[in-house]
């Protein structure tokens, strides 16, 4: 297994990873053509994350990169709607308690959250509303796609495999971790632990205690490395309580913020606090300078560079001044 570490981070200290495994949810903005959009990132990132189906037709030839192969899948973010007979009564008792009507309310806070402009108490009360429209957790509901043996012959150097926590299907998730681990142990493959929270319970990002008992969780089950996500205050525990490397999420595209910036602060402040590396996707693949912006990310990841300092060498990126590669200075 150290072996399978060790051909993943190359020697370095730390890694950049570009995820690009979101096609197994389905086609997804800005990852159309993956193959267009990926290959003038691969010089540039140390780690490839993707599903088969990307990695099987998206290249002209395989990518000189180890690459993460999606293990688990058989979900969509196609949500499964309650029958109209049950969603009635709780309608009518939804407008008998608060007065107001639930398919106009329900329409109005659709559309905030997804224009990123609903409140914290328009977006919870949103989360109710929608459990009562569409069946909750159906994206959780995984199955492992692949075993151990199948990842090696479609040429990934690790597995990754999603947990998702405080849902109905906990149980059968981690299954899937515990039961490819048991595979991959026999042939020496890393497992990447996810901790995934799909949208509706995506609160939990920023719950410390959830990602730290999450990390735990996940190894005790069979991770040799977990990818979660930086909860700003007290990541630091979920690095510890980990006890093997961490690497961290982008998540969705930040709203009302320079979101280069944003990404660069991000990552800066993960590895100040233990994480060995990031694993993002739409913060750079939906950027309008992908390829400026794994420059800069590679900047802050393996030079250890200020977000400032990223941010120059963005700029530079842009203007055509491409920076030679440098390694960790850790």
């Amino acid at each position: 297994m150290k072996e399978g570490m060790k051909k993943l981070f190359g020697g370095r200290e730390r890694v950049v990873v570009l995820a690009a495994d979101h096609r197994y949810f389905g086609v997804v903005a800005g990852l159309e053509k993956p193959g267009e959009v990926l290959t003038p990132l691969l010089p540039y990132v140390d780690v490839l994350m993707t599903d088969p189906g990307v990695l099987r037709h998206a290249f002209p030839r395989s990518p000189e990169n180890p690459v993460i192969v999606r293990a688990s899948g058989c979900t969509s973010t196609m949500s499964i709607p309650v029958p109209g007979f049950l969603q009635e009564p709780a309608k009518l008792a939804y407008q008998q308690r608060t007065g107001r009507d639930f398919d106009k309310t329900y329409k109005e806070h659709k559309t905030k959250v997804e224009t990123g402009k609903a409140t914290a108490a328009e977006f919870e009360e949103y989360q109710i509303l929608d459990s009562i429209v569409n069946r909750p957790d159906t994206i959780a509901n995984e199955r492992l796609i692949l075993g151990a043996q199948d990842v090696v012959k479609e040429g990934g150097a690790a597995a990754a495999v999603s947990v998702y926590l405080k849902t109905e299907h906990q149980s059968q998730t981690l299954d899937n971790l515990a039961t490819l681990s048991r595979e991959a142990r026999e042939i020496g493959l890393p497992i990447l632990g996810v901790v995934a929270v799909g949208d509706a319970l995506g609160y939990l990002e920023k719950d410390s205690d959830f990602l730290t008992r999450a990390g735990a969780i996940l190894v005790a089950h069979g991770a040799d490395f977990v990818k979660t996500y930086n909860c700003g205050k007290g990541f630091e525990r979920v690095v510890e309580a980990a006890g093997v490397p961490v690497i961290v999420a982008g998540g969705k595209m930040p709203k009302g913020v320079d979101e280069t910036r944003d990404s660069l602060a991000l990552a800066y402040d993960s590895i100040q606090k233990g994480a060995r590396g990031i694993d993002f996707g739409r913060r750079v693949w939906r950027h309008k300078h992908p390829v400026a912006m794994i420059q800069a990310l590679r900047a802050v990841v393996h030079e250890g560079r200020t977000p400032e300092e990223a941010y120059a060498v963005f700029q530079e990126c842009q203007e055509g001044q491409v920076p030679e590669l440098k390694e960790s200075r850790g």
